[in-house]
This record gives structure tokens, sequence and C-alpha cells, in this order.
């Protein structure tokens, strides 16, 4: 019997479910005190968040200097031979942290901890995970995209991200403000 060998997309599918349960299991293992001792997604914090005078454009620093670091530190795959290695990792830890995420809103908000956390990512995910999707479509075919092509990708990439970093930066906010009106 022949084992077929999945697309590497689907791979890091998978990958991103198993770490994203993994993620589940090992926070409620922790249980829901830590999470209230140690966490920033405190009733308290969160009531904070609602009425804060956020700081647009510190935050567009902050957060383009994270976005921006990462999207280079995930070009290099598309440099090295073993490059898959580094989108996995990456993609695990993805769905660890998010798993983990996921418990701890649900902990303190109940069942609208679920829409905290569909919302923390909304709008800006729409636009990462294409930019994502397309740095590991590079990186598996880096020999069709070498050259001035590869370049003009990765530039085509990088307007994308700046999108999604001025989403996330002066529109999330907005929306989780307004949604914690509701807790």
């Amino acid at each position: 019997m022949r084992v077929r060998k999945l697309p590497f997309r689907q791979q890091l599918f998978i990958d991103f479910l198993s770490c994203f349960l993994v993620g589940i299991i090992l926070a409620n293992f922790m249980g829901a005190d830590s999470f209230q001792k140690n966490g920033s997604l405190t009733r308290y914090y969160l009531k904070q968040f609602q009425y804060a005078d956020i700081q647009l454009q510190e935050l567009l620093w902050h957060v383009g200097c994270e976005r921006l670091t990462l999207f280079f530190i995930l070009l290099i795959p598309m440099m090295i031979p073993k490059g898959r290695i580094m989108h996995g990792l990456f993609v695990a830890w993805s769905g660890f942290a998010y798993g983990y995420f996921c418990v701890m809103s649900i902990s303190a908000f109940g069942m609208k901890g679920l829409l905290l956390c569909l919302l923390a990512l909304f709008p800006q995910f729409c636009v990462y995970v294409p930019v994502y999707l397309g740095l590991v479509e590079l990186s598996v075919h880096r020999r069709t995209y070498s050259g001035w092509r590869g370049i003009t990708a990765v530039f085509i990439f990088l307007i994308i991200l700046i999108v999604g970093i001025l989403l996330e930066s002066y529109i999330n906010p907005l929306i989780l403000q307004k949604m914690l009106k509701i807790f």
C-alpha cells in the first residue's frame, strides 16, 4: 500500500489544526485561574481598553515593526533549501497560540469570548493569510520565482501586508472597542 504524500499547504493546515488542539488542551489543563491572574484578557483590562484613548500612530509603529519583521523572517525559506521547516514552525506556533487564546477568552467571557477571538483577528487576517500563503508558494516554487518575477511577487505581498498593518492599527481597535460595549 502506497502512502499518498499531501501537498505542502495541506500539511501546514494539518499542522495548524494539530497545534491549535494542543493549545486548547494545554490551556484547559492549566485552568482558568491562571488566566485571570496572569492574562491580559481579564475583565478589568478589557474595560480599560474599552475606554482607552488609543494612540493610533504608536500602535501603527508597533504593529508595523512586528509584522514587517515577521514578513522578512518568512522570506528566508525562499533562500534556503530546507525552508519548509521554518514555515512548519511558524504555523505550529500560530495554531498553538490561537488555541490557547481561544480558551483564555472563552474562560473569561463564556461564549462571548468566542466572538472576541474572531473579532480580534478581523479584518487584518483577511489580508495576512493570503500574504502568508503567497510566501509559502514562493518558498515551495522558489526556482519558478527567481529573479525579477520573485522580486515583483515579494513587493506585491509587501504592499498587501502594509494594507493589513493599516487595518490592524486603525480599524481593528475601533471594532474591538465597539464590541466590548456588548460585554
